[in-house]
């Protein structure tokens, strides 16, 4: 999933990587725990031809850049608002100041718009540039390059047909004319020149968005070397799918790949394709490194580098990696003191729907719903489009909760849920027309937050009756954190022939089944809390009779509330066990945030993230924020290892 997410926001390109890879392992009940994650021959051979096939989707090497229309306007010539001369060549920002001109787009279309610049560093961040088009923001630059080697900057934007004005200019003016070192008292801006190209893709074989991104300069287009422009696709390339700055040694590698290519008569493009495949087989691309400042001492604790949080806290919230404004508040070293900013930005963002889909996919266990058959012939009117219609219910019901930041308890206890018609009529309620899903309020107690949802009670049955069984060891493991002990060796299984189910209801056959006592002790609390849902079949419909017996659904929870049915036992977990829930809850988002299981000495921030939980009354974003401030996110040690 992560590898899918995240070539599709670094490349542009759909793969599916479910499709290719072979399963991963899991472990803590969850697939992203790098202790049970390896890299196989198998594994290894299926990057490899990955790489291949994402690099020549991504980039037409048959068919190189089009050479769209390109005005350069030199820097010096342009309308200065104030703040520097020409200079140097160019244009030189002593102080805060701007550049403007006006363009005029042709057509509509995409441009791109390129700056030669370099900055005169001091202070504690790199000279910083903003672009704005009609008057709107639309990019900061950190401009890091220095004078003895200017970088090209690009930024593609959307331009309707006509006039337009493009602005730029120095905005982190600095000056300290006491600092101890000469260089470092004057930030200073230098831009050469801009450039803007476009539209793109206009004659014959129109470019691919990805391959424009990619290649957003050639020696066709630019008329600069084969090492320059590779160096300044290369670098922009590689810094993103590594998720840090590219090394100079490492983009001089990839840069040799390029020329090498080109040396033996093929385009650049070809040469930017397989330096791209060298980067897509890179452990920096392929694990999420991280560096121990003090390896040799597993007792000494430092904080991640921001780069680091950026990419743990991205895998968290989007099982993707960090996108331009997280990389922007690395780089700047600013991402620690906006974190609560970005976090909210992150949680609004659509790619938050990869922690619904993977989090409470994974620890409601709902995705095996995939692989689930109920037996057909009792249970005729499950199909595909249920199935589906199951899957989306839980997805939108989880995402509510997270979007609207509702207490957490809501999802023990909801009185809404979402809906089509095909689940309704599941359900019972005729209230609902279509195939749209749309919030739906419930008019009983029978329904509402994941303890009832048809997609939860059919991943705990069996195929062809329902597993109390299942049910309660699910609420204990999954709600209550407290997983009953595994059973002892021999037991038999329980008779399911037609005449044994003509003996009695399932509890009274299981009640006879448990006369050992040593199943007794673990099977009498966990299996009240599976009877107490034999209202609801195999698949979730309700029902008041087993076959012909009555349903008895009346119970003790394991902290000894007595209930009567579904809906007192919610009510009975929602006061007496309200918080063994949330500390679940805590635990299992904390191990996924994490990628590692817990350890004792994670039992302080699990008391801490349910502290600062129950503190903001029970509101989902105090728990994701209480994940991301804690030190087990944010800071590491060496490893221990034995001499």
């Amino acid at each position: 999933t992560e590898y899918t997410n995240t070539i599709r926001d670094l490349v542009g390109v759909e793969f599916r990587a479910a499709d290719d890879f072979p399963v991963d392992d899991a472990g803590y009940g969850f697939d992203n725990i790098g202790d049970v994650l390896s890299t196989s021959p198998l594994l290894l051979e299926k990057y490899l031809a990955a790489a291949e096939k994402i690099s020549a989707a991504a980039i037409d090497a048959e068919h190189p850049s089009i050479a769209a229309p390109r005005k350069r306007y030199e820097a010096e010539s342009l309308q200065a608002s104030e703040g520097g001369s020409a200079a140097l060549g160019g244009f030189l920002f002593s102080s805060t100041g701007r550049l403007a001109t006006t363009h005029e787009a042709s057509k509509a279309g995409q441009y791109a718009l390129r700056f030669r610049a370099f900055g005169q560093q001091a202070g504690d961040e790199p000279a910083r540039m903003n672009v704005l088009v009609d008057g709107k923001e639309i990019h900061v630059f950190d401009i890091e390059a220095e004078q003895d080697d200017p970088h090209v900057y690009e930024k593609s934007i959307e331009l309707p047909q006509g006039k337009h004005e493009i602005a730029f200019g120095f905005v982190n003016d600095y000056y300290n004319p006491d600092a101890r070192n000469r260089r470092d008292r004057d930030r200073n801006l230098f831009v050469d020149y801009l450039d803007v190209q476009g539209p793109f893709g206009d004659d014959g074989a129109k470019l691919k968005p990805s391959h424009r991104e990619i290649v957003f300069e050639s020696p066709r287009t630019t008329g600069k070397s084969v090492e320059r422009c590779a160096r300044e696709v290369m670098r922009k390339f590689a810094s993103k799918a590594y998720r840090r700055p590219v090394e100079d040694r490492e983009l001089s590698r990839l840069v040799r790949l390029v020329k090498d290519v080109a040396a033996d008569g093929e385009s650049f493009e070809r040469g930017v394709q397989l330096a791209m495949q060298a980067v897509l087989v890179s452990p920096h691309f392929l694990f999420r490194i991280e560096q121990d400042q003090f390896p040799d001492d597993p007792t000494k604790i430092h904080n991640i580098t921001e780069y680091e949080l950026a990419t743990r806290l991205s895998y968290f919230l989007w099982s993707s990696m960090p996108d331009e404004e997280l990389s922007r508040q690395a780089a700047a070293g600013t991402l620690r003191k906006n974190l609560d900013a970005q976090v909210r930005r992150m949680m609004a963002d659509q790619k938050s729907h990869a922690l619904v889909e993977n989090f409470s996919g994974q620890w409601l266990e709902t995705r095996k719903l995939v692989t689930v058959e109920p037996d057909t012939r009792q249970f005729a009117g499950f199909d595909d489009a249920l199935r589906d219609a199951m899957r989306q219910e839980v997805e939108m019901f989880f995402a509510a909760v997270m979007r609207d930041n509702m207490p957490v308890t809501t999802l023990l206890d909801a009185n809404f849920t979402f809906l089509n018609e095909r689940l309704a009529r599941h359900y019972g309620i005729d209230s609902v027309r279509g195939d749209e899903f749309r919030r739906v309020e419930l008019k009983d107690n029978r329904r509402g937050g994941i303890l009832t949802l048809a997609s939860v009670l059919t991943v705990t049955s069996n195929p062809t009756r329902t597993s109390p069984v299942k049910r309660g060891k699910w609420i204990m493991e999954q709600i209550l954190g407290t997983p009953p002990p595994p059973p002892p060796p021999g037991v038999p299984e329980l008779e399911e022939s037609d005449e044994a189910a003509a003996t009695g209801s399932l509890r009274q056959r299981m009640e006879a089944h448990r006369e050992n006592p040593s199943c007794a002790s673990c099977h009498r609390p966990m299996d009240a809390l599976g009877f107490a849902f034999e209202n609801y079949d195999a698949v979730g419909r309700w029902r008041d009779k087993d076959g012909k017996f009555p349903i008895e659904p009346a119970g003790e929870t394991p902290s000894g509330k007595k209930f009567a049915n579904p809906a007192e036992l919610k009510q009975a977990l929602m006061s007496e066990d309200r918080d063994l829930f949330v500390r679940c809850l805590a635990e299992k988002m904390l191990t996924y945030a994490l990628g590692r299981g817990l350890e004792y000495y994670d039992k302080c921030t699990v008391d801490d993230l349910w502290a600062a939980t129950a503190k903001d009354d029970y509101r989902f974003s105090a728990l994701v924020d209480a994940i991301v401030h804690s030190d087990a996110f944010q800071k590491r040690r060496a490893r221990r290892t034995e001499r």
